[in-house]
C-alpha cells in the first residue's frame, strides 16, 4: 500500500469516527448540565465525601428533624447536680407551656418551684413533662391554668399548689402515679383519704364526699363560691370524724346530706 493510499483510509476512518465523536461528547455533557441543575446534587472535590455534604442523585429530600415544641423564655434555677427546677415565667409568652424536660443548660428539669407561676393570669394550661419529680407550695397558685395532667413521676405537691384557681376545673392524675389520684376532677391522696383541691372553676353547686375521705386538706375548697350542698356517704358521725382544715368555709356554710345507714354508726 502506498502513502496516498493509506492516508486515504486514515482520512476516511475519521470521516466514519468524527460524528460518533461529537455525538457521545454532547450526551456526556447533557447529563453533566442535568445534574448541576439538580438542588439535591452536590459535587465533592475528587469525588470523596468529606463528611461535611451529601450528595443525594435520587431526588428525594431527606426528612428534617422534627421542631422541639417546649416552651421557650422559661427561667431555670440548677440544682448543681444535673438538675434543675423550673422558677418561673420569664420571657415566655405561651398561653399552653410545654413544659421542657431539660433546661437550655442541659439540666434536667425535676421540679416546679415553689410559686412558680403563681398568680399568672397569661397561661391557660401547662403540660407537665415526665422527669417533674415535685410541684412546689404556691405553684399555680391564683393562675389561670384551665386543667392539668399530674404524670406518673410526681411524688410531692407542696401544700395549696392549685389553690385559688378559679378558672380550673379538672385536675387529672395518671392511674400509675404512686401517691396521688383523682376523681371526677378532683385531686386526691393514692388512697382516696385525703381531698386535696377541688378545682375553684367547678360550676357545680353541690359536691359528693365518699366515706373513705377522713381529711380535707387546708384550703381544699378555697374560692369555690359554687358549692352549696355537700352530699356525704357516709353518716353525720361519720362525717364530724372528719379533719377539715382551714379556709374550708364554703364547706362549713354547705348543707350536708348523709346517704349512710345512720344506725351503722351507733
Amino acid at each position: 500500500m502506498d502513502r496516498q493510499e493509506l492516508k486515504a483510509k486514515i482520512m476516511k476512518a475519521f470521516t466514519v469516527a468524527l460524528p460518533i465523536l461529537l455525538v457521545a461528547i454532547l450526551a456526556m455533557l447533557v447529563v453533566v448540565a442535568m445534574k448541576l441543575s439538580d438542588p439535591q446534587f452536590i459535587p465533592t472535590l475528587g469525588g470523596v465525601d468529606d463528611g461535611t455534604t451529601t450528595t443525594t442523585t435520587t431526588g428525594e429530600e431527606e426528612p428534617e428533624p422534627e421542631p422541639d415544641p417546649s416552651s421557650k423564655g422559661l427561667t431555670f434555677i440548677s440544682n448543681g447536680d444535673g438538675t434543675c427546677s423550673l422558677d418561673g415565667i420569664g420571657e415566655c409568652d405561651d398561653s399552653f407551656i410545654i413544659v421542657p424536660m431539660e433546661s437550655p443548660d442541659g439540666d434536667i428539669v425535676t421540679e416546679i418551684a415553689s410559686g412558680a407561676f403563681k398568680n399568672c393570669s397569661d397561661i391557660k394550661g401547662i403540660e407537665l413533662c415526665e422527669t417533674i419529680m415535685s410541684i412546689g407550695s404556691y405553684a399555680f397558685y391564683g393562675s389561670a391554668i384551665r386543667e392539668i395532667e399530674i404524670p406518673s413521676t410526681v411524688r410531692e405537691i407542696g401544700n395549696y399548689a392549685f389553690a385559688g384557681c378559679k378558672y380550673l376545673t379538672e385536675i387529672t392524675v395518671v392511674p400509675s402515679n404512686p401517691n396521688y389520684s383523682s376523681l371526677s376532677g378532683v385531686l386526691y391522696s393514692k388512697d382516696g383519704d385525703v381531698l386535696i383541691t377541688y378545682p375553684a372553676g367547678k360550676t357545680e353547686n353541690s359536691v359528693i364526699i365518699g366515706r373513705e375521705v377522713t381529711e380535707i386538706a387546708n384550703m381544699a375548697f378555697y374560692k369555690c363560691s359554687y358549692i352549696k350542698k355537700v352530699t356525704y356517704h357516709g353518716t353525720e358521725r361519720s362525717w364530724r370524724a372528719i379533719e377539715i382544715g382551714a379556709g374550708n368555709d364554703v364547706i362549713d356554710e354547705a348543707i350536708i346530706y348523709y346517704s349512710g345507714d345512720y344506725s351503722s354508726d351507733k
